[in-house]
């Protein structure tokens, strides 16, 4: 399905937002959910709350099963009061402190978002979601939005933090939750970050793909992440027939697309920067949705579905939630069974992590 009736959602919400003004869309302290049930997966959310619950949220969607009500809550009673969002909060009566580049603190980008991807979802694929919850979620992705339009920096990219430098990871997943609100490749914020990437980018010589910031090395995960926001939106339209990679040619997008295919080419995995040689299913899952989304290296795709089958188990050891969204994700991507997905029943494991 092509999902769009979100979009005549948001813009008729934002109409209202302008004339009752930004505190008609202020969430109440009172009824402010709690800053635990309704939260996927048993770890500390810390570094990762919005991230991961965001990720299981869109996995759900993309299949067009209804998230959990208490999950959808729990993210919605994450939001800071300017519409952005911070890894976790855990006092909710308590606001939102300023973000903090230098130590990795308060309100980010990479959180806002997925955050806002996942809203959008609920949205545009029709959930069966109440009405009352679905104004909710439609309030919450405007605000999320406008506050993430307002980061993007002169030199077209986005930084992890407001105030940071811009980095290739950031501005792809920034870029992504932008376009599920102004679908198009025409519009400006597209362009600067397209050229934005564009200085991230190695040569088709070299072998392209991105690095995270200039002067640093090319890597999967900035590769895997800037391609998803120039090939569009998450969750992707899928599955889709896909071709034979095309040769790398002068775009920041091509060089994204070669570098991925030829990566994912002899085994089926990203290798992790941070453990060499050892594989990295979380930017090969995001790999895939990048390459689907394009329509591009159908041979590397199915290499990395087998790879991300044959470890599923591994993968999402302990009810991790952050790998569980993700292979829902690559699941409706490319066709397969959400309940059978390497022998695993993800919505199933999904839900049965969920705090109560």
């Amino acid at each position: 399905m092509t999902p769009t009736t979100g979009i005549r959602r948001i813009l008729a919400t934002t109409v209202v937002a302008v004339v009752l003004g930004s505190a008609a869309l202020a969430p109440s302290a009172s009824a402010a959910p709690s800053p635990t049930v309704g939260l996927y997966g048993d770890s500390d959310p810390t570094y990762d709350g919005v991230w991961r619950q965001s990720i299981g949220i869109m996995g759900l969607a993309a299949n067009e099963i209804t998230p959990p009500a208490a999950a959808i809550a729990w993210l919605i009673g994450q939001q800071c009061a300017n519409g952005s969002f911070q890894e976790y909060r855990a006092e909710l009566t308590v606001p939102c402190g300023a973000s903090d580049h230098v130590n990795y603190t308060g309100p980010d980008t990479n959180a806002t978002a997925a955050a806002l991807m996942a809203l959008m979802a609920i949205d545009d694929y029709g959930l069966k979601v109440p009405q009352a919850t679905l104004t909710k979620v439609v309030d919450a992705a405007v605000k999320a939005g406008t506050w993430l339009r307002k980061q993007q920096r002169g030199d077209g990219g986005w930084p992890y933090y407001p105030g940071a430098p811009s980095d290739a990871n950031s501005t792809g997943l920034a870029l992504s939750g932008i376009l599920t609100q102004a679908p198009s490749y025409d519009i400006t914020a597209y362009k600067r970050a397209a050229r934005f990437l564009g200085t991230v980018a190695a040569s088709c010589a070299d072998g392209g793909g991105f690095a995270y910031q200039a002067g640093s090395a090319v890597d999967g995960s900035a590769s895997a992440q800037g391609l998803v926001g120039l090939v569009g939106p998450m969750p992707v339209n899928g599955p889709r027939k896909l071709a034979v990679s095309a040769p790398c040619t002068n775009t920041a997008k091509s060089k994204a697309i070669s570098y991925l295919a030829k990566g994912l080419a002899t085994t089926g995995t990203l290798t992790s920067a941070l453990s060499a040689g050892q594989p990295d299913y979380a930017n090969t899952a995001t790999a895939v949705l990048g390459l689907v989304a394009a329509g591009q290296g159908r041979a590397s795709v199915a290499k990395a579905l087998s790879a991300l089958k044959s470890n599923a188990a591994e993968f999402t050891a302990g009810g991790n939630p952050t790998a569980t969204g993700l292979l829902l994700l690559v699941a409706q991507a490319t066709g397969g069974k959400p309940s059978a997905f390497g022998g695993l029943n993800l919505v199933n494991a999904l839900n049965a992590s969920i705090r109560k």
